[in-house]
């Protein structure tokens, strides 16, 4: 995608004369094969900060309010982007995002479905949950912190796949096991966010 890499790569030079970087764990993430990154939302630039340090093609699933105009909808689509209509369990957005884990691709979801929803006591969304045990794909957790600020630090921890071999075992899988994985990954999220 040349826009992408053209947008990566001008985000790259801006947000390294903007802020300082502290990124660890990079190597965590699979390099071939399907895998949903979950990572806490702080910031209206987060997703930006996270893919100027994964090398790895993968696509972003975002709020569909981001893609309605003409303009919107061409341009985060040559990012590789795909809308979610929130708090309508979207089956069109979870359709395309089993298609790409099933082709072997990469996602990034943002389980608290807005920025700070754990700082606002929203509960996390078990929508990457479902989707995770559905196409027996491993979760990333990612957690992230700082403020944006100009030539603030922003720590960004990449945790290893979390273990759901468990879940992948079952026949079949519904609300309860969705629920427990969505609370063993906030549990990684906040690790990772609050510590070194």
């Amino acid at each position: 995608m040349i826009i992408r890499s053209i947008f990566k790569g001008t985000c790259n030079v801006l947000f390294h004369l903007m802020y300082r970087f502290d990124v660890k764990g990079i190597e965590n993430i699979p390099k071939e094969g399907p895998a949903i990154l979950c990572s806490n939302h702080i910031h209206l630039v987060d997703s930006i900060a996270e893919v100027l340090f994964i090398k790895r093609m993968y696509y972003i699933m975002v709020k569909a309010e981001l893609m309605r105009s003409k303009i919107g909808n061409w341009f985060f689509r040559n990012l590789g982007c795909f809308a979610v209509e929130r708090g309508k369990g979207d089956t069109k957005a979870i359709s395309i995002a089993e298609e790409h884990l099933n082709n072997g691709d990469m996602l990034m979801i943002f389980p608290e479905g807005t920025r700070n929803g754990m700082e606002k006591g929203i509960k996390m969304k078990k929508g990457a949950a479902m989707i995770a045990l559905q196409t027996k794909s491993p979760i990333v957790p990612i957690g992230i912190s700082g403020t944006f600020k100009f030539m603030s630090k922003i720590k960004i921890r990449v945790g290893k796949p979390m273990d759901l071999s468990k879940y992948f075992a079952m026949e079949e899988t519904g609300a309860r096991e969705w629920i427990e994985v969505t609370n063993l990954m906030k549990d990684e999220i906040i690790k990772l966010r609050d510590g070194e």
